[in-house]
C-alpha cells in the first residue's frame, strides 16, 4: 500500500516535520535541559545539606559524651590539684597537720620550712618539724599523714625518749608543689 501525496501535501508534510522539530529543540534546549540542570543543582544541594545535618547529628551525640568527660576530666583536675597543688599553701600544711595532731594528741613542738628541691614536674617543699607524744600516737599520727589528701612524705626521723612514755621525734616533712 503506497500513500502518494501531492506536492501541495508534501509541502504542509515537511512545514509540520519542521515546525514539529523546531518545538522540539526550543522546548528542550530552553526548557528541559534548564530544568533538568536546575534539579540536578537542587538535587545535590540537598544531598550536601543531609550531609551535614547527618554530621551535625553525629556531632551532637557525641556532644553529650564529650560533655561527660570534660565533667569526669575536671574532677579529676580537682582531684590531683588537691593531692599536688599548684601553691605552697602553707596555712593548709598547717591545718592538716594540726588536725592530725589534736585527733593523735601529738603536740606540734615546731615547723620551720627548710630547702625546696626542684624537679622536673614538681617542687619538693621542705618542712623541719618536732612533735612530742605517746609511741603509738606518733605511729598513728604519721600513718594519717601518710593517707593524708595531699601528698606528704616524711623522711629523716629521729625519734628521741623523754619522761614517761612520751618521744619528741624530729623529722623532715615533704609536701609537693606541681609546676603546671
Amino acid at each position: 500500500m503506497a500513500i502518494k501525496l501531492s506536492s501541495e501535501q508534501q509541502k504542509i508534510l515537511a512545514a509540520g516535520v519542521l515546525i514539529l522539530g523546531a518545538l522540539g529543540y526550543v522546548y528542550t534546549a530552553f526548557f528541559w535541559l534548564p530544568m533538568s540542570a536546575k534539579i540536578k543543582a537542587s538535587d545535590d544541594q540537598a544531598a550536601k545539606v543531609e550531609g551535614k545535618i547527618a554530621e551535625a547529628q553525629r556531632q551532637a551525640g557525641r556532644l553529650q559524651k564529650l560533655r561527660q568527660e570534660l565533667a569526669q576530666l575536671n574532677d579529676q583536675a580537682r582531684e590531683v590539684e588537691e593531692r599536688l597543688p599548684k601553691s605552697k599553701d602553707v596555712p593548709d600544711i598547717l591545718l592538716v597537720l594540726g588536725k592530725l595532731a589534736a585527733r593523735h594528741r601529738i603536740e606540734l613542738r615546731s615547723f620551720a620550712p627548710a630547702a625546696v628541691t626542684k624537679k622536673k614536674y614538681f617542687d619538693e617543699l621542705n618542712y623541719t618539724l618536732s612533735i612530742r607524744g605517746g609511741y603509738h600516737d606518733v605511729g598513728w599520727f604519721f600513718a594519717d599523714v601518710a593517707l593524708a589528701q595531699r601528698i606528704f612524705n616524711i623522711k629523716d626521723v629521729v625519734f628521741t625518749g623523754g619522761a614517761a612514755g612520751e618521744l619528741t621525734v624530729n623529722f623532715t616533712l615533704i609536701s609537693y608543689q606541681y609546676k603546671g
